[in-house]
């Protein structure tokens, strides 16, 4: 589903360039890759938050470096407390270690979670993507979140040249499959006592029904509300784009990327884009621009959810 792992010489900006991001930045999710890989990660972090004190930070993890995430962790915990941490887990047990091509990596993920569990932070989640293989699997990952205490999102398998390095993945495609093991994750997140989880049942609809996604394309505020940098500093409006808008070890401040010029070549191309995409960053911009039709759907399903006797 991911081709970042077999890419080589990947160039690395300076962590003093990210002092030029926004400060008005409010979410990062610091992904690669593995994040915890990169030896400067601490510092890397720690100009962030200089720049943008507010924003709270979730590193994207495969889990595999339990101690090396739990010392970076701690050290990052010294400085700032926003921190968070999804694990990806793609199916149970060898399912998940056949998607990553590694014996035991599910032993280890469900590791990491319950060790940072225990030590006290608690925004962490189990981020699963989806394809025709583990689809039998998603309700088993949901459960496995519920019994280590944390949050659950899923989407499916996404092309990008930029980010995936990978133009090959196609949508599920529901017509073929069996999807009631994802209604009833829905159903239970609808049931939830937590308004995050209502919205999350919002995006996995999204996962199922592509005239949703489809309906989002007309909505969606790549560029404006989110944005995509890579490691060698290049801004792109998101994950899927290739369309460069500047670089952050190439100005001296955010203002010089997102100029007015760069941001109207930006509206056009978002506004003409035809990807099929439906990932937590884009839906949670969607949700935030758009309140009123995202809490309509919740209100309306939740309702249904709370008489719905079939699990």
């Amino acid at each position: 589903m991911c081709n970042i792992w077999k890419a080589s010489d990947v160039a690395e900006i300076d962590p003093k360039h990210y002092a030029k991001l926004p400060e008005s930045l409010r979410s990062i999710n610091i992904t690669g890759g593995e994040p915890f890989l990169r030896g400067d990660l601490v510092e890397v972090v720690r100009v962030i938050h200089a720049r943008a004190p507010s924003a709270r930070i979730v590193f994207s993890t495969n889990g595999s470096k339990k101690d090396l995430i739990v010392e970076t962790m701690n050290e990052i915990r010294a400085f700032h407390s926003r921190i968070g941490v999804g694990v990806s887990i793609d199916g149970m047990n060898e399912l998940h270690d056949l998607n990553r091509g590694v014996s035991g990596l599910f032993g280890s993920a469900v590791s990491t979670l319950k060790t940072l569990k225990k030590m006290g932070f608690d925004d962490l989640r189990i981020g699963m993507t989806i394809t025709a293989e583990n689809l039998k699997d998603v309700e088993a990952v949901f459960k496995l979140s519920e019994q280590i205490g944390v949050e659950f999102s899923a989407t499916f398998a996404h092309n990008s040249e930029i980010y995936f390095k990978k133009t090959d993945n196609t949508a599920l495609d529901f017509s073929s499959l069996d999807p009631e093991t994802v209604y009833r994750v829905m159903r239970s997140q609808l049931r939830s006592g937590s308004v995050k989880d209502w919205f999350r049942a919002y995006h996995m609809q999204g996962v199922l029904d592509p005239r949703l996604r489809k309906e989002f394309l007309t909505h969606c505020e790549a560029g404006k509300r989110y944005f995509f940098v890579a490691p060698n500093g290049d801004v792109f409006p998101c994950q899927v784009m290739n369309l460069r808008i500047g670089n952050l070890a190439e100005v001296d401040r955010w203002e010089e990327i997102l100029t007015p010029e760069a941001a109207a070549r930006v509206d056009k191309r978002v506004r003409g884009c035809k990807e099929d995409c439906w990932m937590v960053c884009n839906t949670r911009s969607l949700i935030r621009s758009h309140p009123f039709k995202a809490g309509f759907w919740v209100a309306r399903n939740k309702l249904r959810a709370q008489f719905d006797s079939s699990g």
